[in-house]
């Protein structure tokens, strides 16, 4: 009887912080769809005056499909608080402690990306691909661009870099249970299961897979430097460690 009522009483609680999570979301995207314009205009290239829309609901699916995405995203990171929270009485100590540092870390990597990092990579992508229309001196080529497909691209963009937190996590973890000869010998491998994840997370294209697949490979590969500048410093340490002398031991 008293497994029956711990049991609903568990049930209930995870039901409560399902509906903070949901009502959470809810409130995201109604937010951000009344300041749906000031959201775009915040992701719009210096110095673009429009955007070209050819069907009659492109903008309103456009608008939704912005919102959703916000919503969806910060919604995720009040449903990872919410079970943190729920899980939290039966964690170990150092189960809930480590597990509170990598939420915090979470939270800190993605406001430096998106405060910083995303504003700096759309400027530079945008100033690469625009040039290429303004190269053209003996017809007159037009670059109008379309607004679905910017937010669009924006959006595989934004899938590169979420996904990058999470695989420096199992990456981390990897670096615990194995040794860094192994994760070079099996580079090959890394690659293939990089662009598998970006084949399951985007459109059936190579250039969207690319998009994805090769952050995943910048990553992997960065870490694997990381690991071997961090054993070296490791060794010079052990090498100018001063030996202690006959008298000092005795």
């Amino acid at each position: 009887m008293n497994r029956i009522k711990i049991s609903i009483y568990y049930l209930q609680e995870l039901n409560y912080r399902l509906t903070y999570a949901i009502f959470g979301t809810i409130f995201l995207f109604i937010t951000t769809y009344t300041y749906k314009q000031g959201l775009i205009f915040i992701f719009l290239p210096k110095g673009l005056s429009h955007f070209v829309s050819i069907g009659l609901t492109e903008i309103f699916f456009t608008y939704l499909q912005l919102c959703t995405i916000f919503s969806f995203s910060f919604g995720l990171g009040i449903a990872l608080i919410q079970l943190y929270l729920f899980l939290r009485p039966g964690l170990y100590a150092f189960e809930s402690k480590t597990t509170f540092n990598v939420l915090i870390a979470a939270f800190f990597f993605y406001i430096c990306l998106y405060l910083f990092l995303f504003p700096i990579i759309i400027k530079v992508l945008w100033k690469i691909f625009s040039s290429y229309s303004q190269n053209f001196i003996a017809i007159d080529l037009t670059f109008e661009p379309r607004l679905q497909d910017y937010l669009t691209h924006l959006q595989q963009l934004n899938k590169a870099l979420t996904i990058g937190f999470p695989c420096l996590i199992i990456l981390n973890i990897l670096q615990i249970y194995t040794s860094r000869h192994i994760l070079v010998k099996y580079r090959g491998i890394a690659y293939i299961t990089a662009f598998s994840i970006a084949a399951f997370i985007t459109p059936p294209d190579v250039l969207s897979q690319t998009l994805i697949g090769l952050p995943l490979i910048i990553f992997y590969e960065i870490q694997l430097k990381f690991w071997h500048l961090h054993e070296e410093y490791k060794k010079n340490i052990l090498i100018r460690q001063p030996i202690k002398s006959y008298k000092n031991s005795h």
